[in-house]
């Protein structure tokens, strides 16, 4: 007997999500629409209770979500932790939280203006170690996976992969 073709997969991009990444028809993939999400940034058609991707473009703005706008980011992590397959796609490194807040100054910068971005980071109250904390409890209370992926272009090639694996795997279930 033939095994079953797994019918392609369609993103839903968040209409709040701003600019972010543009999945193309491919073997696995028939492109994405807009939609409006109760939480995160992407999900998979037909799966929309099932699948929730929250993209994270920079440290700065994790370091905004556990610092200054903690209240709401907390809410939207218990919304999150409802969904069985839930991840936080960071467009950057785990080095990045860790030497946080000097990590969003590049070394020319630290070379030629090291005044500026010691006075940039005395500014600041969050600290990697901070940052640290807040995702390791997030992901051990809420069963969030948080996957660091340097750049935004892997960050897209890690959640096209998740959204494969999971179109087979629900669709294997029917």
């Amino acid at each position: 007997m033939a095994k079953k073709k797994t019918p392609k997969f369609v993103v839903i991009k968040d209409t709040r999500e701003q600019k972010g990444w543009i999945f193309h028809s491919g073997d696995a993939c028939d492109g994405m629409k807009p939609g409006t999400l109760k939480t995160g940034d992407y999900t998979l058609e037909g799966f929309e209770d099932a699948v929730c991707i929250e993209r994270k473009k920079s440290v700065e703005e994790i370091a905004n979500n556990v610092g200054k706008e903690k209240k709401r980011f907390n809410a939207e992590m218990q919304r999150i932790q409802e969904y069985p397959f839930k991840y936080i796609i960071c467009e950057f490194s785990m080095s990045d939280v860790i030497n946080y807040p000097r990590s969003i100054f590049s070394e020319y910068m630290w070379h030629n203006k090291p005044d500026f971005c010691k006075r940039e980071i005395a500014g600041r109250k969050i600290t990697g170690k901070y940052i640290l904390k807040a995702l390791m409890e997030y992901q051990t209370w809420y069963g969030i996976h948080i996957l660091f992926c340097d750049n935004a272009k892997n960050a897209q090639k890690v959640t096209e992969s998740i959204f494969k694996r999971l179109n087979t795997m629900f669709h294997e279930q029917t």
